[in-house]
């Protein structure tokens, strides 16, 4: 147990940890005397968390004056917000959908975080690498024996998810579209593995456009489908 009494636990907005570029002017660096507790552990809501780096290694709390500081990009994007780099104006902005401001606004964090998805996301990855891809953890999924198809294990990923929300009444693969469309969750990742290898993924989410559901699905065989699932 550490001798040293925590104060609290601060957002560390250094650019360099958060974002693993140099993106500071040089007028406003200034030196400071800290350390690294690899000791100290973190949960969000409950659960067990560990920081991660961009490349997906664990990140321990700097520690300065007796505060905790952790990398910016990996708290708030553990806690479903988005975070941007101005370069110019030298800011880090970070949003959350449910402090968007407009129904405009969390469109575009949600259309963002599937686009990431899309990108990040490859058959064959295995779990250390999904989870070194967000930093917001998994749940495990649970298909209630409905899913025949030679998958061994599932994940679940509830992005811009209201605090508290929560569905019992349906199996994880089933979309959740009352969810979706009250805005309890922005946009649902479900994922299939294989041997320890990603073998499948859907994310489920509301077209802004015609306020239906939709479905994206990345199949086994490497094709993509995309479609609407509410009337």
């Amino acid at each position: 147990m550490s001798k040293i009494k925590w104060r609290r636990l601060a957002l560390a907005a250094v650019c360099g940890m958060a974002f693993g570029t140099t993106c500071f002017a040089a007028g406003g660096i200034q030196r400071i005397e800290a350390y690294f507790n690899h000791d100290m552990q973190f949960t969000i809501n409950g659960k067990a968390w560990t920081p991660q780096d961009n490349d997906g290694s664990a990140l321990a709390p700097v520690i300065v004056n007796g505060t905790a500081y952790l990398p910016v990009r990996a708290v708030a994007e553990a806690l479903g917000s988005q975070i941007e780099w101005n370069d110019a104006a030298k800011t880090i902005a970070i949003t959350t959908a449910e402090g968007a401001g407009t129904s405009a606004e969390r469109d575009r964090l949600i259309a963002g975080k599937i686009d990431e998805i899309k990108e990040k996301l490859k058959l064959g990855l295995t779990q250390e690498e999904v989870q070194a891809l967000f930093a917001q953890p998994h749940e495990p999924a649970y298909d209630n024996g409905d899913l025949e198809n030679g998958r061994d294990a599932y994940w679940k990923y509830d992005f811009f998810k209201e605090p508290g929300y929560s569905r019992q009444d349906i199996p994880d693969h089933v979309i959740d579209e009352e969810g979706l469309l009250s805005k309890k969750i922005g946009a649902y990742l479900f994922i299939g593995w294989k041997d320890g290898k990603l073998h499948l993924y859907s994310i489920s989410y509301v077209n802004p456009k015609d306020h239906r559901v939709y479905m994206y699905v990345l199949h086994p065989d490497g094709t993509a489908s995309e479609e609407r699932v509410s009337p």
